[in-house]
């Protein structure tokens, strides 16, 4: 496994929300911006949006202003859930006009991903869902949303598309609602472009244990992205990564070590309390650091192993404290 991480400049934000309407903080420039991206030791790019809010929608133009500041372009996210209009989804909904705006933008959001040399682009079904009984067709929600990556997956086979599982937020139930189903419709889907996205908030809050959720999506070559965020498993709240589930988030990164993942982690995160600057660091720096806690049991990976496959836990527990704490 390679290491690359990346941020959304979102992380940066002012972090308004329902009680502060105004946000914590005040706005950041672009420039100030990508200055603390730089800046950060171990941050090498930027989860560019599509359509872009704050840099320039010219593919040239962009490359040249993060190549400024020793950035590059990692993956591309099409923001489909915040115009009205998606209410009743963007990419399953039975509205086909609607849906057909969903499919010309996500198009749209590929050719620009292309252009940017991005290594994959984001799918989020952040509206496909239901909240109540008798409000939604699941047959119908189900075949829209298939046939809709279909369609976008055969536009350019080049391009890779990482589709994102969540349980619920924005809809009280998705569709593609924890990794099982979002291998369901990959499954479905039946391209070899179109994967996976694990969100290690989403996984968490879906009560899924991170490491297996690596291991489903990994066996079958379907782990195209990985979002680093964290919560308490209740609800998402994209809290600073790497700071709550300690020793869920090390197993996962000593599986992680045993793939052959070379895409992007994205840190995900909002931090509406803390030093917004300071925050991206510090995650930047935990996920530096599991990676390095991770190797060192690589070191004693038959040993690990050989006791999970006797299935010794007090052994492993006793091993792995012995070489991460003394």
């Amino acid at each position: 496994m390679k290491l690359n991480i990346s941020a959304h400049v979102f992380c940066l934000g002012t972090y308004a929300e329902r009680y502060v309407p105004a946000g914590y903080f005040e706005e950041l420039s672009i420039d100030e911006m990508l200055e603390i991206f730089s800046k950060t030791d171990g941050l090498d790019g930027v989860f560019q949006m599509y359509p872009p809010a704050l840099l320039s929608r010219d593919p040239v133009k962009l490359q040249k202003k993060l190549a400024d500041y020793n950035l590059k372009v990692s993956e591309v996210f099409v923001e489909g859930w915040s115009d009205r209009k998606w209410k009743n989804g963007a990419y399953s909904t039975t509205e086909s006009a609607v849906r057909r705006d969903a499919i010309k933008m996500f198009k749209d959001g590929m050719e620009f991903a292309k252009e940017l040399n991005a290594e994959s682009i984001l799918f989020w079904p952040a509206h496909d869902g239901f909240d109540y009984p008798f409000q939604a067709n699941y047959y119908d929600g189900w075949k829209n949303l298939v046939e809709t990556l279909q369609e976008l997956g055969e536009y350019d086979r080049s391009v890779r598309i990482a589709v994102e599982s969540k349980s619920k937020d924005p809809r009280q139930k998705q569709y593609v609602s924890n990794v099982g189903k979002l291998l369901m419709l990959l499954n479905d889907v039946g391209l070899d472009n179109v994967g996976g996205a694990l969100d290690i908030g989403h996984s968490l809050m879906a009560q899924e244990h991170l490491a297996e959720s690596l291991v489903c999506l990994d066996t079958r070559k379907k782990l195209f992205q990985i979002h680093l965020n964290e919560n308490y498993k209740d609800a998402d709240p994209d809290m600073l990564f790497g700071t709550l589930n300690f020793w869920e988030i090390l197993e996962f990164y000593y599986y992680l070590n045993k793939t052959d993942f070379e895409g992007w982690q994205s840190i995900d995160i909002i931090s509406p309390r803390e030093d917004r600057a300071k925050a991206l660091q510090t995650g930047v720096k935990l996920v530096h650091t599991y990676k390095k806690l991770a190797d060192r049991l690589m070191e004693h990976e038959k040993e690990i192993d050989g006791n999970m496959e006797g299935y010794h836990f007090s052994e492993n527990v006793n091993l792995i404290t012995d070489l991460i704490f003394s």
